[in-house]
């Protein structure tokens, strides 16, 4: 039976409520709550202890946020061999500990000579915006409910409600239903499939904050609702329409080994048309893509070109998290595909390879991370979507995705290198390189993007004091230069 979108979400809530209330009905009473979350891409330093933490106690997790019962659990791991850690997130941790708490607060001013600049990972935001303010609390309801608050001002009045949702259940199905975020890569500085370089959507989320059996076996699975977007196209014989598509994410990973952590995801972008959607589209999408999305040729049985599902990306992720002589270091792989190879469900085309490594101990002061992409074409655009893979006009991947023109679908390639310097107790200092470059175009003439972002920390009592400095060439030709200073609560 076809039914709305909006009837769809509708249904898809009532079965996430039916299913949850069983679940939770049949969990004993020694079974723990839903689990807060950790920052993302909001606090760098306790963030890039986290990192470090994933890679010395081999967290099997390959999407953030982190959920903090799960990081808490293996900080325990890393009491006595790295101390100085193990007391930086244990001390950071005790604010989740609380009934409730706010988490985290921070004002900035900036200072920019170029608009139209998407500063990455960042949610949509633009390089001239003048000042901001953002904060995230919660209020643990009781055993099994959390109400999570938190958000960003912007000095246009715009308010982004991330960090803004109820998060129900028990600790090995977790609900949370509003505007969470998803970050799908193990990578730091770049998601291929799914980031926080567009701003999040409404969504209902499951995921198991409790990892099952040995193999640590993690799953997340949300379906959230787009803002509205013009130039949709089913059908090619009639005007473009506007609406309002979904997007559905599906993780799946394992540690079979200690060292090694494989995961498997999925996004779909669907809807948003005159057409209806059924269950039964959503269900046929996930187990046969070719036969939903590939229209003409002898290698589908979807002829008409008007009854395709929608845009489906897909990846393989890997982190490898190992030791050489008493250096801990984490390598990271994934192998993602925007479309179907030769009409087959289990080969992709128009690929993306991301290449990473990290070393969080190069001595005791000292951390680096790099990570490269390479990306075939059709990247980040579609032929139903004007738009593209986005939300709210911003590609939601990685960001070399925002540097091209919507309707572009060059392929290319980006990189980034960040050092970290703790220079003593109380101060850090960042550094990291961005660049980009794209294969010959008929939208623009593309340069070499590079991009230098520095960064001073300062402790001051317990909060932070952050001077910043960013500068560079876009990809178009353009010198930009942006500064901000920050205090972070």
């Amino acid at each position: 039976m076809n039914i709305s979108l909006l009837n769809l979400l509708k249904i898809l809530f009532f079965l996430v409520i039916t299913f949850s209330t069983v679940i939770l009905s049949s969990i004993n009473s020694y079974a723990k709550g839903p689990s807060p979350y950790l920052p993302l891409q909001m606090e760098p330093l306790i963030e890039l202890e986290l990192q470090r933490l994933a890679t010395v106690a081999k967290l099997p997790l390959l999407t953030k946020p982190y959920h903090a019962a799960t990081v808490n659990r293996y900080l325990k791991t890393v009491v006595d061999s790295h101390p100085i850690l193990y007391r930086r997130i244990n001390n950071y941790l005790k604010r989740y500990k609380k009934t409730a708490a706010l988490t985290h607060a921070s004002v900035q001013l900036n200072y920019a000579n170029q608009e139209n600049i998407v500063l990455p990972n960042q949610r949509g935001q633009m390089a001239d915006a003048n000042y901001q303010a953002s904060f995230s609390s919660f209020w643990q309801a009781n055993q099994y409910v959390i109400i999570n608050a938190g958000g960003i001002y912007y000095e246009n009045g715009d308010y982004l409600r991330n960090n803004s949702f109820i998060s129900f259940g028990a600790d090995v199905f977790q609900v949370d239903i509003g505007y969470r975020e998803h970050w799908i890569s193990p990578f730091q500085e770049s998601s291929v499939l799914l980031s926080t370089q567009a701003k999040p959507p409404l969504s209902v989320t499951i995921s198991n904050p409790k990892l099952m059996t040995d193999f640590n076996i993690k799953y997340e699975m949300s379906i959230g609702l787009l803002d509205e977007q013009s130039d949709i196209k089913f059908d090619k014989d009639k005007p473009p329409v506007s609406g309002e598509p979904a997007l559905l994410t599906m993780h799946f990973s394992a540690q079979p080994f200690d060292w090694w952590t494989i995961g498997f995801n999925r996004t779909f972008v669907f809807a948003g048309g005159e057409d209806s959607v059924s269950l039964g589209d959503i269900w046929n999408a996930i187990i046969d893509p070719v036969n939903s999305d590939n229209c003409g040729g002898d290698g589908t049985d979807l002829q008409d070109c008007s009854e395709e599902f929608g845009n489906q990306q897909a990846s393989i992720s890997n982190k490898f998290d190992l030791n050489w002589f008493d250096v801990p270091f984490s390598l990271y792989y994934e192998y993602a595909g925007e479309d179907t190879n030769n009409y087959s469900n289990y080969k992709l085309a128009n690929l993306a390879n991301s290449f990473g490594l990290f070393l969080p101990y190069l001595g005791d002061s000292l951390s680096l991370n790099m990570e490269f992409t390479t990306f075939q074409s059709a990247w980040y655009t579609h032929h139903i979507y004007g738009e593209g893979y986005s939300n709210d006009g911003v590609k939601m991947g990685h960001w070399w995705g925002s540097m091209k023109d919507p309707k572009d679908s060059v392929g290319g390639e980006a990189g980034s290198i960040r050092l970290d310097w703790q220079n003593s107790g109380d101060s850090q200092v960042s550094f990291l390189y961005r660049t980009a470059n794209f294969n010959q175009s008929n939208y623009a003439d593309y340069q070499q993007s590079h991009e230098l972002e520095m960064k001073y920390h300062k402790v001051i009592d317990t909060n932070f004091l952050t001077l910043k400095l960013y500068l560079g060439r876009s990809n178009l030709g353009d010198n930009f230069v942006q500064t901000g200073i920050s205090y972070t609560w």
